[in-house]
């Protein structure tokens, strides 16, 4: 199991100071880039800096379509593949 890790050591950040994804070893490309996508939006990103960033994703796992899914239920608004 691998593990992609965002630490901040700005003292006055009131915002995660710590996000943590555990992934698997054999993940593709394509998962990778959606771990990376999911990072940004935990780190406040806003969603268009996130698009133009990594573009659209053209691989999503069963999961992430039950996401965009229940987001859409709560009228939040997603990004073209991307997890918002």
């Amino acid at each position: 199991m691998g593990r992609l890790q965002y630490y901040s050591e700005e003292p006055l950040n009131r915002e995660a100071k710590h996000i943590s994804f555990d992934v698997p070893d054999d993940m593709n490309i394509s998962e990778f880039k959606i771990v990376c996508v999911r990072l940004a939006s935990a780190m406040g990103y806003h969603p268009s800096s996130i698009h133009r960033a990594f573009g659209e994703l053209d691989y999503e796992t069963e999961s992430d379509k039950d996401f965009k899914h229940f987001l859409k239920s709560l009228n939040i608004e997603t990004v073209s593949g991307s997890l918002i």
